[in-house]
């Protein structure tokens, strides 16, 4: 059965440049065991600041599935005037709680290797879309898909130069209210399968995090700090495996 609803994925951008092991991991020994201790620096970071933007989206939108560095969200469309409207809310939400998230782990620079010190650089960016879509239940997994889902996920592909910013379809942006609608720039976008597109996006520059507690700590304390957080994250994970 078809259903009408809303789509929406969170992705951390500058995931790419963030985690540039290639050539740490080519050299004999050392460098693959180096490499991988960073990996793991950089998933721990990663996982942490996409846990907090799921927590601020979750009471609205159902998280469907995780893809890598982002979060896949849906809901179904209501009877309500200006339901993209909520949806903005937490989209808001979604980029305070990230900024915030980011700010309290300020201290893992301290670490000095290429995940860490590049954290800084880490953008969250939000595409939103409005369509039909079919559940599908598979055993105790829930597929939705359609022609929307594709395109939802081809709105990441866009012409856009930043790397922090909403992007959202007319489909999404003609049930926003007028004050929310003014909010946003309408640009053309050529997107594999669909062609050229009229989307609507907001772009920011919050530069690089500020935790003005953390920089006035010594660089011992920072870098203490950021070894018991990844040893934590570690012991964590080992105990959910077991």
């Amino acid at each position: 059965m078809s259903n009408k609803g809303y789509f929406l994925i969170a992705d951390i951008s500058g995931y790419t440049e963030f985690v540039k092991l290639h050539n740490m991991q080519k050299k004999p020994l050392f460098g693959k065991i180096i490499a991988k201790n960073f990996e793991n620096h950089a998933s721990v970071i990663i996982s942490d600041l996409l846990e907090s933007v799921i927590d601020a989206i979750e009471p609205v939108m159902k998280l469907n599935k995780l893809e890598g560095d982002a979060a896949f969200f849906y809901t179904h469309e209501t009877e309500a005037k200006y339901q993209s409207d909520e949806i903005i809310k937490v989209m808001e939400k979604a980029n305070q709680a990230f900024y915030k998230k980011a700010s309290e782990l300020v201290f893992v620079q301290a670490c000095g290797c290429e995940p860490c010190s590049q954290s800084k650089n880490l953008k969250l960016k939000i595409v939103a879309h409005r369509g039909n879509f079919i559940i599908q239940n598979i055993r105790n997994f829930e597929e939705i898909s359609g022609e929307a889902i594709i395109l939802t996920h081809r709105l990441l592909k866009n012409n856009l130069t930043s790397n922090e910013y909403w992007l959202v379809t007319k489909e999404f942006s003609n049930n926003l209210s007028k004050e929310q609608k003014r909010r946003f720039s309408t640009s053309s976008h050529t997107l594999e399968n669909f062609g050229n597109l009229k989307l609507d996006h907001i772009k920011f520059n919050t530069g690089d995090p500020v935790n003005e507690e953390i920089t006035r700590r010594s660089r011992v304390i920072n870098w203490l700090s950021q070894a018991s957080y990844f040893a934590k994250s570690t012991m964590r994970r080992t105990a959910r495996r077991s």
